[in-house]
């Protein structure tokens, strides 16, 4: 029931549901429930051979890499730079809780640009229909070397 339900958002048209599933991903990894989409992952990987899941909450990992990032850039205060370029980096290699917790929800606005940035990377996802054929390392590193 899950997947199809899943399956029924992400096959929206003109990429609305990854532009959705691209916004409030990153709200499922503040509450402490991404990690149920992995068994929708290895159940689609099971049955088609291919996850689109993925390609789309890569893409919320990446904007919040460059909003923490640009944070980092930005601020004046020397404390908040060093939270922020290690959190940066940590984001871009799909460790994002440094980032989320350490800068982004602090901050707030941080957040919502990366929800934002994050549902315009999944809507292009979506609409290009990008699909992962396995589980494992994603960000930067995995979009690389896979």
């Amino acid at each position: 029931m899950g997947l199809v339900a899943v399956s029924a958002l992400i096959e929206m048209p003109f990429g609305i549901g990854g532009f959705l599933y691209g916004c409030f991903g990153q709200l499922l990894g503040v509450l402490g429930i991404h990690h149920i989409l992995n068994l929708l992952e290895i159940n689609m990987l099971a049955q088609f051979h291919w996850d689109y899941l993925n390609p789309i909450g890569t893409c919320g990992n990446i904007a919040e890499a460059g909003v923490v990032l640009a944070v980092a850039i930005k601020t004046a205060s020397n404390k908040m730079k060093q939270i922020a370029y290690p959190s940066a980096l940590s984001a871009a290699s799909v460790i994002t809780e440094p980032a989320v917790f350490g800068v982004s929800l602090r901050l707030v606005r941080p957040f919502v640009c990366s929800m934002i940035a994050g549902g315009i990377g999944g809507f292009f996802a979506s609409l290009l229909h990008l699909k992962a054929t396995g589980m494992g390392l994603t960000g930067i590193p995995g979009t690389l070397f896979t």
